[in-house]
């Protein structure tokens, strides 16, 4: 019975799935981690070889007796993956290979100042650099994908944005189209906490969970959230965007208490002389303790809001700021919700520190790429690449 065409993409998405999730592997190896027969492995195989998508590498060595298997191996250079984390202070880009390997990163100051189009433009100049640098990117046929993660919530559609308060001009589409038209390849948006939470699903502290949530504390706060380990965004990206909660008669929004800049300006109002937002966290005069104070409670009203909405394993923080949220302020807040609430999620601080963001935007890139070479999405998004995270992350102390 002759293979119908939609069998020949099932097998060789199958197959491609297997080979991008990296090690080595032969054709008998194949066989076995799919469930192909040896007759349409080696077909599949012949294909990719023919169209430089694999290569044939050296002689598996198993150690039995008999002919030895030769590896099969993903040309990894055939892709790149950028994600970019752009933050109201600084943005972060990685770019990986098709496998996720040979990591390059950097970080700059975001010029916030430039409007739209000159904030699009400088983001273009940065992510083409990294394209052009890429191992064997003069080669045509080198697939690109780049991900951007916003500070604001990203419609359906991928591309409108609102609620970037702290970098208002890429509100709306103008920014996003922009980068579209000027970038090669597959360009996506995404709300730099989902991407964030994405990253510590993948690779940090959510590896384990189901049902999670992230709150980035940085200049601004930002919420994502996983159900199912999936991420949800909603028609226009407002699905975990409790920085607009209400926390007071003042009508002061969760946002407004809890980020980097309102710290600062809660500060300079109760006049403290402070540098940085930890240095409130620090002082000990009665003022700097009422600011604290407030942080506290609206970042706790935060935590009850996604405690009824989503009941999360756990709840993991990230951003500058949360790195002055020491154990007794994460256990006052889980007391504050268990005053109201019969159970109350895990707080644990992010095993990714900055680089959250970007990690979890070059997954998503990654995944885009493999989709460009036929693998099924659900398979494309379930490959767990292996990023060599000790060559990104300082080391922890102990």
């Amino acid at each position: 019975m002759a293979e119908t065409a939609d069998a020949r993409w099932a097998n060789r998405s199958s197959l491609l799935a297997v080979l991008l999730a990296g090690g080595q592997h032969s054709r008998a190896g194949l066989t076995q981690q799919t469930g192909l027969s040896a007759a349409t492995v080696s077909r599949v195989v012949e294909g990719l070889l023919d169209e430089g998508l694999v290569r044939e590498g050296a002689v598996l060595q198993t150690g039995r007796r008999g002919r030895q298997g030769v590896v099969i191996e993903v040309a990894a250079e055939r892709g790149v993956a950028v994600g970019v984390d752009l933050g109201g202070t600084t943005c972060r880009f990685l770019a990986t290979d098709l496998l996720g390997r040979s990591p390059r990163y950097h970080e700059e100051p975001t010029p916030r100042h430039l409007a739209a189009d000159h904030l699009a433009d400088w983001l273009v100049e940065r992510v083409r650099a990294l394209y052009d640098n890429a191992p064997g990117a003069a080669a045509p046929d080198v697939l690109r994908a780049g991900v951007i993660g916003l500070p604001g919530a990203v419609a359906a559609d991928g591309l409108g944005v609102r609620g970037a308060t702290n970098l208002p001009q890429i509100e709306g589409d103008l920014f996003t189209r922009r980068l579209r038209r000027a970038l090669e390849g597959t360009v996506a948006f995404g709300n730099d906490a989902d991407l964030a939470l994405e990253g510590e699903l993948r690779h940090g502290a959510a590896r384990t969970a189901d049902t999670a949530v992230m709150f980035t504390v940085g200049a601004g706060f930002g919420a994502g959230v996983a159900v199912d380990r999936h991420i949800r965004g909603g028609p226009t990206g407002l699905v975990g965007e409790f920085g607009f909660l209400p926390v007071d008669s003042d009508d002061h929004t969760v946002e407004e208490l809890v980020g980097a800049e309102g710290l600062m300006r809660a500060a300079r109002e109760a006049g403290l002389d402070v540098a940085t937002a930890a240095d409130v966290f620090t002082e000990t005069a009665p003022a700097a303790r009422a600011v604290v104070e407030r942080f506290e409670r609206a970042l706790g009203i935060a935590l009850t809001a996604v405690t009824i909405a989503y009941e999360p394993e756990l709840v993991v923080l990230g951003g500058r700021v949360s790195a002055s949220i020491d154990t007794a302020m994460t256990t006052r807040l889980r007391e504050r919700v268990r005053r109201r609430l019969p159970a109350c999620p895990e707080l644990v601080h992010s095993e990714l520190a900055d680089l959250a963001g970007a990690l979890g935007a070059v997954s998503r890139g990654l995944t885009a790429l493999r989709v460009r070479f036929d693998v099924a999405p659900d398979a494309a998004a379930a490959v767990r690449a292996d990023l060599d995270l000790a060559a990104l992350l300082p080391p922890r102390a102990h």
